[in-house]
């Protein structure tokens, strides 16, 4: 039988190099920020936290914000979808907006490290098929600017 542990970051530090994913720690945040997430066109952020309850994972995906109320209509289809993630909208000061996406794993009677690695891997395929119907939907940020108010077009002429 697998000893159960109550991992704190270098146990889990050592569980991502076993399992092959790289991360990284940022000196922002006490977060392991996954780079297999992390690089994927659309992510801000992808991390898990240590916590006394155990270990969260959390991605947050850069929204348009003239399709938060489309993507909200996709909510309760993504939540049927992805039973044990928690999913949630957050409009920031600055205009922005993201989709949340976070799902926990409790380690407070301790986890073997195959718990650990299925977690990892399971959430980490549902926030890639998450944010694939993001992109179907294209409600991805993409770095351009927001489409202006339709404009008539001006056509040159020569008088």
């Amino acid at each position: 039988m697998h000893e159960l542990l109550i991992p704190d970051v270098a146990q889990i530090e050592a569980w991502l190099r076993q399992a092959g994913y790289e991360f990284w720690m940022c000196d922002r945040c006490d977060g392991l920020h996954i780079s297999a997430l992390q690089q994927l066109d659309g992510v801000l952020d992808s991390r898990l936290f240590i916590e006394p309850y155990g270990i969260l994972f959390s991605t947050e995906i850069d929204l348009k914000l003239s399709t938060v109320m489309k993507l909200n209509a996709e909510l309760g289809r993504f939540n049927a979808s992805l039973p044990t993630m928690k999913l949630f909208m957050e409009i920031m000061d600055n205009g922005g907006a993201l989709l949340v996406s976070s799902d926990a794993l409790i380690t407070t009677k301790g986890v073997t490290y195959d718990q650990f690695y299925d977690f990892l891997d399971m959430t980490t395929e549902a926030k890639k098929w998450l944010l694939n119907e993001c992109h179907e939907l294209q409600v991805i940020f993409q770095g351009e600017t927001e489409p202006a108010a339709h404009q008539p077009e001006v056509t040159p002429s020569l008088h």
